[in-house]
């Protein structure tokens, strides 16, 4: 697989929905196959909350696969050898892109909690950007899961000529008023980490507590209950024959959450975390649109819509009214709801269960 990690540097401002504009920005993402002589079988793949540029393959720095390895590669649903993915780290994310830990030109430090506040369509705006540069005139298909789905529908709404299909899993056309206040519980957990220091930490050691804690509540809402009770039940933690009666923790499911303090360190950055949550809970075709007709009115292309049975935070309904909308203009639209224990993370972790079919299927 032919893979590039590269970075752009725009080097003109950038005004944002909220009117506030960056001097400046850079872009940081990974190519992987080759662009075809016609130039037409470019696949733009919008990566989830948490993940970043890194795809497929192993990383330049701790040679790690990429978030959606599983997905991408030679014989794989995303063929390398037919299609020239590129994967964009979101601007204010982790992966390296201008964010919340890059330098303030009018201070020298990094911006922290002082960055303007962002929304989808910023996002969206800075890799129809990096498209002009790439010289991709037009996206076979656009994919994304999560945040990576939003920004698939903003792509839609506001791009839809650069757009020849699209495949949106696990998104809604806005935010939810549940995922509105999972999203301020885990943002409050982290700033009242004492390590916190009001999102000035890039020289101290970082909120480790706060994003641990922020992490295990993300956890308990995005495994369903049943996922929760078949992977874990009542099972005492491993080596334990029965009850000790202490007040550490005794069960599996204590214990697994106990582990994830020690993940939650890997590139993890309190501040893009904040920004990107930020980024969604301002996400509302309808709002923006007046309506969801109108904000797919002038789509031509294809779109396929998966969402999951056991995935509460996007449900199915819910899915389905952008169906109903991009029907209403008489766009082809699929919706399929797929059955998995895996709730929202499904499009991850269950990759192999119908998702790949139908994607395949679906690029034909």
């Amino acid at each position: 697989m032919l893979r590039k990690a590269s970075t752009h540097h725009f080097h003109t401002p950038l005004k944002l929905i909220s009117g506030k504009t960056l001097p400046g920005f850079s872009l940081v993402y990974e190519t992987y196959g080759q662009l075809n002589e016609n130039g037409d079988n470019a696949i733009l793949l919008c990566h989830g909350l948490t993940a970043t540029a890194h795809a497929a393959g192993k990383d330049d720095t701790d040679s790690i696969d990429g978030w959606w390895h599983t997905a991408i590669g030679h014989n794989k649903v995303l063929d390398t050898e037919r299609w020239f993915i590129v994967c964009i780290a979101a601007l204010g994310g982790f992966g390296g892109s201008t964010g919340p830990a890059s330098v303030n030109p009018k201070t020298g430090k990094p911006y922290g909690l002082s960055f303007p506040v962002l929304t989808i369509s910023d996002m969206v705006n800075t890799m129809k950007q990096l498209t002009d540069v790439l010289q991709i005139k037009r996206y076979h298909c656009v994919i994304g899961g999560c945040m990576g789905g939003f920004q698939v529908l903003d792509w839609l709404a506001r791009y839809p000529d650069k757009v020849g299909s699209a495949v949106v899993i696990g998104a809604t056309a806005k935010t939810s008023a549940h995922s509105l206040a999972l999203w301020e519980v885990i943002r409050r957990a982290i700033a009242l980490d004492p390590d916190f220091h009001g999102g000035d930490y890039y020289d101290k050691e970082p909120p480790k507590a706060g994003i641990s804690l922020g992490t295990m509540f993300g956890m308990m809402v995005w495994m369903s209950r049943e996922v929760m009770e078949k992977k874990f039940g009542l099972a005492l933690a491993e080596g334990k024959q029965k009850p000790s009666y202490s007040l550490e923790p005794e069960f599996a499911i204590q214990k697994f959450l106990s582990s994830i303090e020690d993940s939650a360190r890997g590139p993890f950055d309190a501040n893009a975390f904040i920004y990107l949550t930020k980024a969604m809970d301002y996400f509302d075709l309808e709002r923006d649109h007046a309506t969801l007709e109108t904000a797919f009115s002038q789509v031509k292309g294809k779109t396929l819509l998966v969402s999951f049975d056991s995935d509460w935070r996007y449900p199915q309904k819910e899915v389905d009214k952008i169906r109903l909308a991009l029907e209403a203009n008489h766009a082809p639209v699929e919706h399929h709801c797929l059955h998995s224990e895996f709730g929202h993370g499904a499009f991850l972790y269950d990759f192999h269960n119908g998702l790949d079919r139908l994607i395949e299927n679906f690029l034909q």
